[in-house]
């Protein structure tokens, strides 16, 4: 039986960092996915700001775009913030994940596709993980194998496989938020791959996207990202809402102006994501440990998940070494870790999500993207990728000056019209 110190189960961004980060420091560590290739499971929309690649030292080849400018659509109001600047970029998600497999094998670890996680139970000496994987010779035959750890990570997502692995499933018990996407990849002509190149689009509002956001990601090859994410519950005014696709298509035929002879549909993908409220997950159990979406590090407000996940991986990182070096309390403390990092703004965004998605009027979210047209774009991205909701009142000055000159310009047309019937 092969042995390990440590076994991730799940190579996206977060299994594959926590990897990444063992083998470079001289861990035997293993990678597990369940898919055959990384293009398999091609499930993300993958925006970030720029600063991601240099805080995960990432290289060029795992971009597919960089942006430039942003853009929020609603259903009467869209703004555009330009700049000549990239300010963030859009992964190739295989490409990613390929990157970060390849450093842990470059770095000394194993990684192996096409194997799922099945069970584990504890050993003489540590944890004896089970997993599944199709025989080369056989595609109809699956065989098994069985390995051993002294830590095991559950990379697997919102899954939560391992770590609520021999128990009921949880996640329908009120104590999460569920949120439902969609994403088409699309392949445009030239001149409407042209208009959207350095363009992040969101999309919120009854028009495109009821009870939930919509997006347009631009990609290499003249490939645009289009898809939409439902926040699921019962809204205060909505009624039924269409298939999340409907949604999805209608951005592509009324915002870029395309009929169905006019792109090619690459593929459709799409997921479920349970977010536990308050990030309530269970975090370690003994030497089982969660990591990424398994502990709610996605943000649930707009979606984003890769940095975060990356992130928390390297905040488990160091008591997975403590652990390992001999401390059997190192995991006492790894959940106060996490939420020192994620709980404040992930709290404030949570409930700012709940009153976007379920309770606001479409002219409130019109309302809304009103005031932010008149945020600088430095704010407007604090707000959107960092949660800093404090730039906000930033933005009131220039608003109530702008208010109040018009109201100045009104009374000004008043008196004057008042002056022409009633002269002195």
């Amino acid at each position: 039986m092969e042995e390990f110190a440590v076994v991730i189960i799940g190579a996206g961004p977060a299994g594959g960092q926590c990897a990444r980060q063992f083998a470079r420091q001289g861990v035997r560590v293993l990678l597990v996915e369940q898919h055959s290739n990384f293009s398999q499971n091609n499930y993300s929309s993958a925006a970030s700001p720029l600063e991601t690649m240099a805080l995960f030292d990432l290289p060029p080849g795992v971009v597919a775009r960089y942006w430039h400018n942003l853009a929020i659509a609603a259903t009467e109001k869209e703004q555009v913030w330009y700049s000549d600047q990239p300010q963030g970029v859009v992964f190739d998600f295989a490409k990613l994940r390929q990157f970060l497999a390849d450093t842990v094998t470059e770095g000394g670890g194993q990684v192996w596709l096409g194997h799922r996680f099945l069970s584990y139970q504890p050993g003489a000496s540590g944890l004896e993980v089970t997993l599944s994987y199709r025989a080369p010779l056989d595609a109809g035959s699956l065989e098994k194998v069985t390995v051993k750890t002294q830590v095991l990570i559950d990379a697997t997502g919102s899954k939560r496989a391992v770590i609520n692995y021999g128990q009921p499933k949880v996640t329908d018990n009120g104590q999460y938020y569920r949120g439902i996407g969609t994403e088409y990849l699309i392949t445009v002509d030239e001149a409407t791959h042209e208009r959207f190149a350095d363009t992040l689009v969101f999309f919120l509002g009854y028009r495109w996207s009821p009870q939930g956001y919509s997006w347009i990601f631009p990609m290499d090859n003249h490939q645009l990202k289009v898809g939409t994410a439902i926040f699921a519950g019962q809204h205060r005014y909505l009624g039924k809402l269409k298939p999340i696709r409907a949604y999805t298509e209608a951005i592509i035929r009324d915002y870029l102006k395309l009929e169905k002879s006019q792109y090619h549909l690459e593929e459709i993908h799409g997921s479920v994501l349970d977010y536990a409220i308050n990030q309530g997950d269970t975090y370690h159990q003994g030497p089982v440990v969660a990591i990424g979406d398994a502990v709610s590090t996605v943000n649930f407000l707009g979606g984003e998940g890769i940095r975060h996940g990356m992130q928390g991986a390297n905040i488990a990182v160091p008591f997975v070494r403590d652990y390992l070096r001999g401390d059997p309390k190192a995991f006492g403390k790894y959940e106060q870790a996490m939420k020192a990092h994620f709980a404040e703004p992930w709290q404030r965004t949570e409930k700012l999500s709940q009153r976007v998605y379920l309770e606001f009027g479409d002219r409130q979210i019109d309302l809304g993207v009103t005031y932010l047209s008149y945020l600088r774009y430095e704010d407007v991205l604090d707000l959107l990728f960092h949660y800093r909701f404090d730039r906000i009142y930033g933005g009131i000055t220039p608003l109530l000056l702008k208010k109040v000159a018009q109201f100045s310009q009104q009374c000004r047309r008043w008196f004057k019209n008042l002056h022409h019937f009633f002269p002195i």
